[in-house]
């Protein structure tokens, strides 16, 4: 375990795996989420030729806990702080849900001239039901968000069956979070509409979606992957697969972000 401070005096969990010079992939996770959630990626990435980070967002795992900074911008300013932290260059960004809207917000303060790739795990630009994105017929109001907010410490993200060994690697690993406390975070997260931000990325990005999510209509995925510019990239939807992916269909996961990174390179 190592940390790093940001410049508001907030310690970082995080850890290094796989060679120094080897181009950084950093994983970033979701709302509530610990960085064991990524345990089942980081050796296939290592073995792959990445230099791997995990890390907890801010009040997250066995990052410090604190009750300011719970923005989406703040959480981008402390992804760049690691960035710059570890002297990172070209580096591949890979987020789920929340960690995925920390990329957009990472891009909308710093672009992506730093970044050689971006995928995204089930995470929709936006939340809002409006005319102008799924022609009107999905996402929420503010008053349905609102309950959305309640309801989320006791929503099941995943459709597919864990195994036991994961399981019990998550249950060993995962801190515990308080979702009272913390409430303000998720209420910034969805308040933001990335859309925009989408046609300004010139990188290519891998749009991923769970068929059953219980947050998102897959078809978010294609929509997204339709506002942004770079002709190589891509969406992948998980079927049978609800919020989490990356543990409900580990191998697949790890073969799609492998595969989709050695395309991007011979292009």
């Amino acid at each position: 375990m190592s940390f790093f401070t940001t410049n508001d005096l907030v310690k970082i969990n995080f850890h290094d795996y796989g060679i120094q010079l080897n181009q950084p992939l950093i994983l970033i996770g979701g709302y509530s989420s610990s960085e064991v959630t990524w345990f089942a990626q980081i050796e296939t990435f290592v073995n792959a030729g990445y230099r791997v980070i995990t890390y907890d967002h801010r009040s997250h795992g066995d990052s410090q806990q604190v009750d300011y900074g719970l923005t989406l911008h703040r959480l981008a300013m402390d992804l760049k702080e690691l960035i710059d932290y570890l002297q990172f260059k070209n580096v591949v960004l890979i987020g789920h849900s929340m960690g995925a809207a920390t990329i957009m917000a990472y891009e909308e303060l710093f672009t992506d001239e730093n970044v050689s790739a971006i995928i995204t795990e089930d995470q929709a630009p936006t939340f809002f039901k409006s005319a102008d994105w799924l022609n009107g017929q999905y996402g929420k109001t503010l008053t349905e968000l609102s309950v959305f907010i309640d309801d989320f410490p006791k929503t099941r993200l995943t459709q597919k069956k864990l195994s036991d060994s994961v399981k019990r690697t998550l249950g060993h690993g995962m801190k515990p979070f308080d979702f009272k406390r913390y409430r303000p975070l998720l209420q910034n997260v969805i308040l933001q509409d990335w859309r925009p931000e989408l046609g300004q990325e010139k990188k290519p990005h891998l749009f991923f979606a769970g068929e059953k999510s219980p947050i998102f209509p897959a078809i978010h995925a294609q929509a997204a992957r339709e506002l942004q510019n770079n002709p190589n990239s891509e969406v992948q939807i998980f079927e049978g697969c609800g919020h989490i992916l990356h543990l409900e269909e580990i191998e697949k996961f790890n073969q799609a972000v492998i595969d989709f990174l050695n395309k991007i390179k011979k292009d």
